[in-house]
């Protein structure tokens, strides 16, 4: 009896369900209260400042460790943002209310991301991870950009919240970031839209600013559609993947991550479709540089810090653009010096051109070892005039011909343009071609004309006759005025 007396005692004093809401409601209005006054009566200063070490008096108590990952710091973007902003794509869950849509400059595929004050958790090796999306705003202010005019910060500066136990921290740091960036970049390369890029109108008038503008490159062109023989397709095909997969061999073995190619043949043998089928194989942007355009070596290496890793550096007609280069040095020394022949110094213009040694040291010195999984490709119609430096292993290691159509080469332009892989003509025509010097930009142009196999294959036919009745003729008439002049 008395222990059940001392259980109704205590029971007597146990607040009741009013005396409970009543003290909750007050609590709450206290804290309205305080919040209210040190909105209006507070410096924002002030507050953040409060709310700062009132937020690291909470975590004192919390065994989790809390990392903030920032989307730039001044003028310079933080890579892991991005990496963070890529790798949460696909895994944003169906409960998340608020998402971020967007559409990228010139590209047509929606992006996902993370509105502010958004979580979502990620299990990696069996840890949990959470990543929260915070947005400050801060007063806008201008910096010096040494590559732009009046760059702005911006008012709104996001990070992320990467919370975790902190037995955890180890784990983070060895194997979760590393995660992170490799998924991201596999993103990246999926979602990737194929530039070509060019250089900019900005540059050649001495402004400061992107040295490259871009556009969509959208060229169908694929080893598939090449007018190539499958000994060469496969060759290069072989060729482009071994060089993917050996960025650990070449710093193994100390040389730059790039690999040269030279393209060489007539005109119309499809170099301009190769480049793009490579570019659409390894999913690589295209860099254009016309060498006549640059200003000297000085800005060649600039420009080349500029391109981005995993790009082709196209340099078509490289034959023309050095000895363009040379004569137009040539020619300004001759007009300096007959204006004023007394004051004409060795080497004048020499840095307004690029040189054949500024471009080697581009190639394959120091410079060539800015950037990684970088592909190079020089063109040009006339292999022979090229300086023997040039061609050497470790500058150009793979010499294309590019030759004229060959059989191989008709039978792909027939399915490509006609469909068809069989037709009694094609026999005639593979006679004809083994004949005839014709380029396959030619062929496909008598293909074109017509969407009907048999007046299509006609009409090559009809072209094939007449350009080897002009060959026989030409061959004819030089014969005539050999004979006449050795007589």
């Amino acid at each position: 009896m008395a222990s059940t007396k001392r259980m109704f005692l205590n029971s007597d004093k146990m607040p009741s369900t009013k005396t409970i809401v009543s003290a909750a409601a007050s609590a709450a209005a206290t804290a309205m209260l305080v919040r209210t006054i040190a909105r209006d009566f507070l410096p924002r200063e002030v507050r953040s400042y409060i709310f700062l070490k009132l937020n690291d008096f909470i975590a004192s108590f919390s065994s989790d460790l809390t990392l903030v990952i920032e989307e730039s710091n001044g003028l310079n973007e933080n890579e892991l943002f991005r990496a963070a902003e890529l790798y949460l794509e696909p895994i944003i869950p169906p409960y998340i209310k608020r998402l971020k849509v967007t559409i990228p400059r010139k590209e047509n595929k929606v992006s996902l991301s993370l509105e502010k004050n958004e979580e979502i958790v990620d299990v990696f090796n069996g840890v949990h991870f959470k990543w929260k999306l915070l947005s400050r705003r801060v007063p806008a202010k201008f910096l010096h950009d040494p590559d732009r005019f009046n760059s702005v910060v911006k008012s709104d500066v996001k990070s992320f919240e990467l919370s975790f136990h902190g037995k955890h921290k180890e784990i983070v740091f060895a194997t979760y970031i590393p995660h992170i960036l490799e998924k991201s970049k596999e993103i990246n390369e999926q979602k990737k839209k194929l530039k070509l890029f060019t250089l900019t109108f900005d540059r050649m008038t001495g402004r400061r600013g992107d040295t490259w503008q871009s556009v969509n490159l959208d060229h169908p062109a694929t080893f598939d559609t090449l007018a190539l023989d499958l000994d060469a397709r496969k060759m290069i095909m072989e060729d482009l993947e071994r060089f993917v997969k050996r960025k650990e061999f070449y710093r193994r073995v100390g040389k730059a991550w790039k690999r040269g190619y030279l393209l060489y043949g007539p005109p119309g043998t499809g170099k301009s479709s190769l480049i793009a089928a490579m570019a659409n194989y390894l999913n690589f942007d295209i860099y254009d540089l016309e060498l006549t355009d640059l200003r000297g070596n000085n800005e060649l290496r600039k420009l080349l810090i500029a391109t981005e890793n995993r790009s082709i550096l196209v340099v078509e007609d490289i034959d023309r653009s050095i000895e363009l280069q040379d004569r137009l040095a040539a020619e300004a020394r001759a007009a300096a010096i007959a204006m004023n022949p007394n004051r004409v110094r060795p080497g004048l213009n020499q840095g307004n051109q690029v040189t054949l040694s500024g471009l080697l040291n581009f190639i394959d010195g120091l410079w060539s070892s800015c950037g990684d999984e970088r592909i190079i490709v020089f063109t040009t119609n006339h292999k022979e005039r090229l300086d023997p430096a040039l061609l050497r292993p470790g500058r150009m290691d793979v010499h294309i011909h590019m030759s004229y159509c060959t059989p191989c080469g008709l039978k792909m332009l027939a399915s490509n343009y006609l469909r068809i892989t069989e037709h009694p003509l094609l026999l005639d025509i593979e006679e004809l071609i083994e004949q005839v010097k014709v380029t396959p930009a030619e062929v496909g142009e008598q293909l074109m004309r017509d969407e009907v196999p048999e007046i299509a294959l006609s009409g090559l036919i009809e072209f094939l006759k007449s350009k080897k009745t002009e060959n026989d003729e030409s061959t004819t008439s030089g014969s005539e005025i050999l004979v006449e002049l050795e007589a």
